[in-house]
């Protein structure tokens, strides 16, 4: 087996296994993720549907970022809530589970 950066996924690679991952429930919210939607009172169910959402939801490939000490790629998704609040996600994945490491609300004002 190789070691080394793994190879990040193409946006098709990337949707599929979040919608496998969803449909199968084989994802894990981190504490630190659990803990970021308290304080932020974003609900787990809005960020599933936006992980979900097909037609809303976007990658941000410029916040992709690797993870050495996780031997993985951590993926930026963003998309709306049900009130329109646009929030970003960040995920990773293991062999079993889509790991969601967190979640915020952007606020786009400049």
């Amino acid at each position: 087996m190789k070691s080394g950066k793994p190879i990040k996924k193409t946006d098709k690679e990337l949707w599929a296994l979040i919608d496998d991952r969803i449909a199968n429930r084989m994802y894990l919210f981190k504490e630190h993720a659990k803990k970021r939607l308290e304080e932020r009172k974003i609900i787990d169910l809005a960020v599933l549907n936006i992980l979900r959402n097909k037609l809303k939801r976007k990658r941000k490939k410029s916040k992709d970022k690797y993870e050495s000490p996780h031997m993985d790629w951590n993926y930026c998704i963003e998309g709306n809530d049900i009130d329109d609040k646009k929030t970003r996600i960040i995920v990773s994945f293991n062999k079993q589970l889509m790991l969601i490491i967190t979640a915020m609300h952007i606020h786009l004002g400049k």
